[in-house]
């Protein structure tokens, strides 16, 4: 009964020790564990209190200032359709939006060119004008007039000296009053004869400067013409500009707004 109560304590302890030994192995086992797990918590922790310490730095750095494109664009509002590609500009359809901005670029394109044509008729006008002869046509003719007038005098005085010289020469004698007259007469042919001259010499001047007034006027007739004509396309064009400007905004006008048209601008390469 000793040998086997001893045998059966023996076996009863050696079956309690191995639950006993087991647990103890469990328990470990599984600080490792928790300890792994605390750690994971602690990194998963740090990284959200990195998180959230960018977030606060974040939160202290200044913005960067608006360049204000949200506002042009709300400005533009439909007319955005203007930062279509080249390609879609020239392919729209005329009643669409991408086809309105392209209408109007084209508007754009014409005033500016319109413009520039009437800037340089007036440029060449007031050129014209700095050559001025100093003189007026009318003024010109009558000079003409009057010296034609002085040479048809100074002719008609020579021919009646003359024929008076002609009538002494013809008789065979001459009193001594007579000679001496001739002699007078033929003086006072020469003296025609210089005034005439001198005359003619005027005549052919009034009659060159009468020529350069109306070559002159004629000419600042002509640019006149032209300026005049080319101011009144630059209007038309930019009226019609205007228009094409209207009917993309649908009514809008924004040419007062500086930073809207650059904005346009710059998106149709004007």
């Amino acid at each position: 009964m000793k040998t086997l109560t001893k045998a059966v304590m023996t076996a009863l302890v050696t079956t309690l020790a191995v639950p006993v030994a087991s647990t103890s192995i469990m328990l470990v086992s599984a600080e490792p564990a928790l300890a792994k797990g605390k750690d994971k918590d602690k990194e998963r922790g740090g990284g959200k209190d990195k998180d959230r310490g960018a977030k606060s730095r974040g939160a202290d750095k200044p913005s960067k200032p608006s360049n204000g494109n949200g506002a042009v664009r709300s400005t533009l509002k439909g007319a955005n359709a203007s930062n279509a590609s080249a390609r879609a500009l020239e392919v729209a359809s005329p009643n669409s939006r991408v086809g309105k901005a392209a209408a109007y670029r084209d508007a754009t394109i014409t005033a500016e060119e319109t413009a520039a044509t009437a800037e340089a008729a007036a440029a060449a006008t007031e050129a014209h004008k700095a050559n001025d002869p100093g003189i007026t046509e009318a003024d010109a003719q009558a000079a003409v007039d009057g010296l034609n007038d002085d040479l048809t005098t100074l002719n008609g005085e020579k021919t009646a000296l003359q024929d008076e010289l002609d009538a002494l020469n013809e008789k065979t004698e001459l009193t001594e009053e007579e000679a001496a007259r001739v002699t007078e007469l033929e003086g006072e042919l020469a003296t025609k004869d210089g005034e005439i001259a001198q005359t003619e010499t005027d005549l052919a001047a009034a009659q060159d400067d009468l020529a350069e007034v109306q070559a002159f006027e004629e000419e600042l007739a002509r640019l006149e013409a032209e300026e005049a004509a080319a101011a009144a396309e630059a209007e038309a064009a930019a009226a019609a500009q205007h228009d094409s400007l209207l009917t993309l905004t649908d009514g809008r006008d924004i040419s007062g707004d500086e930073a809207a048209m650059d904005e346009l601008h710059g998106n149709l390469g004007l």
